[in-house]
């Protein structure tokens, strides 16, 4: 561990107030930073969390550092860095980009976890093809994980406006659930859910956006499960949605063009604009809280907001905003956080390139500001390099060993009730076990560490209780656990879970009842080990109930081989489409769920009764196939279905033709104004290869795009080279 070598303490006045400033002179390979601190007993607990996401010297880190801005730890990554934060179980995770997106901020990344010593443990990417984005990442306290990824289908975009480009790359934005071993449970994609007009409006389509080589569409930079089982998503610019895990719709969109929601406390047509943001929570109050950016115009101050929500009569109501007292102009980035003790906790993201249309921007945002409910401001931290920013900040008190109640007895004997202090157990005790013996419970406020289960994970709430002994080999016992230390918020509907050992096994449901006198929920077992444990307790909710739905099924192209990075994925499947693949090539077959999917039964055969099947996988895990032994000219059937605790869904279906090369006629090559290339060809529409060379010396041909089902090609702006380009078919 690296501490600052020196630092200094000067006094300032702020706003009236008297502050306290301290200046922490960092290692030389740490960014410095400045500190405000205006009322230090007002500050919440625990540390500062930070990362570099943006540097002009080009050194990123993640950062633990104290509230005078001295390191209590750091680690410097190699490339940008976002969401540097604590998860559920007490792990750490941040997101290291791999590939800047071409067209947006954000990137393809890998999330990296680590334990409460820092220690790496896993690194996570999305599944079925797709690549993780570095906008958002959850852990849930079952131990799955909801993560974001892009896709960039190609869309003709001229029947929409005119001089649209007819071969247009258009970003869609996916949603993916991970279970503990890592398999895809949920998947959703946009441009499954949307199309064109129903997405973008009118105005929108008139701007010189559809020109372009892709189309910045969705911009998601939240996702996060909500009390009820069902997604909460951000979408930057836009609006905030609710998506159902079981089904996959959209249940409404709050804020933006297709608003669904009236309001109460503002202005209807000011409130449109408050959900165009980044960092939606849900707080522990039941409402809603939402980081809202300024504009790239300047035209408004960054802002948080809090609403509460009546989801059922569709009333967004504003119950606290926060304004700085200077206006900052963040338009990217940022992330509001509330404390236990009721502040909030601010991080402003970034105002870097380029300022607004009135030429006004923030010469030097804060890295992060808390204030009081009240809006006083009692803490904030710059960083002294205005070009350095952080993603998101957050405060955690940490390790999670800072944060464990501990209480124990000895002696312990039957017929007696004991109650473990702070822990919120309590323990009656029915059976002899002689000698001397000691009890310890250990209560937490963290999820377990892996998690398992039986079937369907149930929700996890963020708790755990442990139990160690000596001298009891075997405990007969009555467990009451105290609602309200734990904060149940529906008592009545838990369900306590139970494991042998701590940190490892199934967790297994136990006979679970609350007492509503008491406010204890209880429940009644035996315990035994051979070791000192005597187990780990978690308390769940059922999760939403699995229903059977059929798969939405992708339009079938020529396999694109592995993307590590701007993966290209096609529409969903026309109805009755039959689509025609190159013969010569491996034809890859996609779909998403509808809902919850435990695995998939996919068919495919040459008669549309599959009464003989080619290919018959009863058990494929992925919601993708590549199939390399297609016959010559032949046309084929497929069908998938999907299985999950609800039953088997009935089959969607589709078909495709194999077809042998044709060799394709090179008719329009043209620039777009955003400086990428536009191919268009005659002749194959499947399996195109594009290829350049800058010399034309035969030796120097390289393959720059495909396969490509179409009759058409863009390339990207950043790697539109001037020279020759040739189109191949194997």
């Amino acid at each position: 561990m690296k501490r600052a070598g020196l630092f200094w303490l000067t006094v300032v006045m702020l706003l009236g107030l008297v502050c306290n400033q301290a200046n922490a002179q960092l290692p030389p390979d740490l960014p410095g930073v400045t500190v405000t601190t205006c009322d230090s007993n007002a500050i919440g607990d625990g540390f500062i969390f930070l990362e570099v996401t943006d540097s002009s010297a080009g050194g990123y880190y993640v950062m633990v550092l104290n509230n005078d801005g001295t390191p209590v730890w750091y680690q410097t990554v190699a490339s940008p860095t976002l969401d540097f934060t604590v998860l559920p179980n007490g792990y750490l995770h941040y997101a290291s980009l791999d590939h800047p997106h071409s067209w947006t901020d954000g990137g393809d990344c890998t999330h990296q976890i680590l334990d409460e010593s820092y220690n790496p443990v896993e690194t996570i990417t999305a599944g079925n093809g797709y690549v993780a984005d570095a906008h958002d990442f959850q852990w849930l306290p079952n131990g799955h994980v909801l993560l974001l990824g892009y896709y960039k289908t190609p869309m003709d975009l001229s029947p929409y406006v005119a001089g649209g480009n007819p071969n247009a790359l258009v970003a869609g934005a996916i949603i993916q659930e991970l279970d503990a071993q890592r398999n895809v449970v949920f998947q959703w994609r946009s441009w499954d859910h949307f199309t064109i007009p129903t997405y973008f409006s009118p105005a929108a389509l008139t701007n010189n956006a559809t020109m372009t080589a892709v189309l910045d569409a969705f911009h998601l930079n939240t996702v996060l499960m909500d009390t009820d089982g069902n997604l909460l998503v951000s979408n930057f610019g836009m609006d905030v949605w609710k998506i159902s895990r079981q089904t996959g719709e959209i249940l409404w969109r709050l804020g933006g063009p297709a608003n669904q929601f009236s309001f109460v406390g503002e202005d209807p047509q000011q409130a449109l604009g408050h959900f165009s943001g980044h960092t939606l929570s849900r707080l522990e109050n039941g409402n809603i809280m939402i980081y809202c950016n300024a504009d790239q115009r300047a035209t408004r101050s960054s802002k948080i907001y809090e609403y509460n929500l009546d989801e059922t009569h569709k009333v967004a109501t504003l119950l606290w905003a926060y304004t700085p007292p200077t206006n900052h102009y963040a338009w990217h980035y940022g992330s509001a956080q509330r404390l236990a003790n009721g502040n909030t906790f601010i991080g402003w993201g970034s105002a870097s390139t380029p300022p607004g249309a009135s030429g006004v921007t923030t010469p030097c945002l804060p890295a992060c500001t808390e204030v009081t409910p009240e809006g006083r401001v009692v803490f904030e931290m710059k960083f002294n390099d205005p070009n350095i920013a952080s993603y998101r900040a957050f405060r955690f008190v940490y390790p999670p060993a800072a944060q464990a109640n501990v209480s124990w007895f000895n002696e312990l004997t039957p017929g007696n009730f004991y109650d473990f202090d702070q822990t919120g157990v309590s323990i009656a005790v029915l059976n002899s076990f002689g000698g001397y013996n000691q009890l310890t419970v250990t209560s937490e406020p963290y999820a377990p560490l892996n998690p398992q289960f039986e079937g369907q994970a149930p929700r996890v709430l963020p708790g755990r209780v442990s139990l160690t002994q000596w001298g009891i080999p075997e405990l007969t016992a009555e467990l009451d656990f105290d609602a309200a230390t734990f904060a149940f918020a529906d008592p009545a509907n838990i369900t306590v879970y139970y494991r042998p050992q701590i940190g490892q096994g199934v967790f297994l449901p136990q006979m679970t009842a609350f007492n509503p006198f008491t406010g204890k929920v209880l429940v009644e077992m035996t315990l035994t080990s051979p070791y000192d444990q005597l187990g780990e307790f978690i308390f769940c909710y059922p999760d939403v109930t699995e229903v059977t739905n059929p798969p939405l099924l992708a339009a079938v192209e020529n396999y694109r081989g592995v993307q590590t990075a701007e993966v290209v994925a096609p529409l969903p499947a026309w109805p009755g489409a039959n689509y025609l693949v190159n013969q010569e090539l491996p034809v890859a077959l996609a779909w998403s769920p509808q809902g919850l999917a435990g695995g998939y039964h996919l068919q495919i055969a040459t008669d549309p009764d599959f009464s003989d099947p080619v290919v018959d996988v009863p058990d494929q895990a992925e919601a993708f196939f590549v199939w390399s032994d297609a016959a010559q000219d032949t046309a084929y059937f497929y069908r998938v279905n999907t299985t999950n605790d609800g039953g088997t869904s009935d089959w969607s279906v589709g078909s495709f033709q194999t077809e042998a090369p044709n060799p394709p006629t090179l008719t329009r090559i043209q620039q777009n104004q955003d400086g990428a290339w536009v191919l268009q060809w005659t002749g194959a529409s499947s399996g195109v290869y594009v290829e350049f060379n800058a010399t034309l010396d035969p030796s120097q041909w390289q393959t720059i795009g495909g396969p490509v089902s179409g009759s058409a090609w863009t390339n990207t702006p950043a790697a539109a080279p001037q020279g020759f380009y040739r189109l191949r078919v194997p």
